[in-house]
């Protein structure tokens, strides 16, 4: 296939895959005589999988090491980057759940003030920084 073909079928842009092939995380893209790209089924499934693991936030430098890691250990290598995302997405879920804790006490305590529940007894800076 050429990177046309896969950009349409993957969603991913000519030069983000131009730019996979060129950190060689696409091990199985090869070149034709002239020198152009040519992409294989395989090659779309490491595109699809980077693009997965990128959405999950996962660094290049980890999906560069999990591919050559794969190729030699198997679903291991996988499985271990996984876990890392998950314990990065739980301490991330928890700073998240404690600011939506915060927010949610800012707006009610403005909302109560808007409403006349409270009287807006605070400056403006004192209200500002609750």
């Amino acid at each position: 296939m050429k990177i046309s073909e896969v950009s349409k079928q993957t969603g991913l842009s000519i030069p983000t895959i131009r730019y996979y092939t060129d950190q060689n995380m696409i091990p199985s893209v090869t070149r034709d005589l002239d020198n152009q790209r040519v992409f294989d089924d395989e090659a779309v499934v490491w595109l699809e999988g980077i693009k997965v693991l990128r959405e999950l936030g996962v660094p290049l430098s980890e999906i560069k090491e999990y591919i050559t890691l794969s190729q030699k250990s198997g679903p291991i290598a996988l499985r271990t980057l996984l876990i890392k995302q998950q314990a990065l997405a739980k301490v991330n879920f928890a700073q998240s759940a404690k600011i939506l804790t915060k927010l949610n006490k800012k707006i009610k305590l403005e909302e109560d003030i808007m409403n006349g529940k409270k009287r807006d007894s605070l400056s403006a800076a004192r209200r500002f920084s609750l």
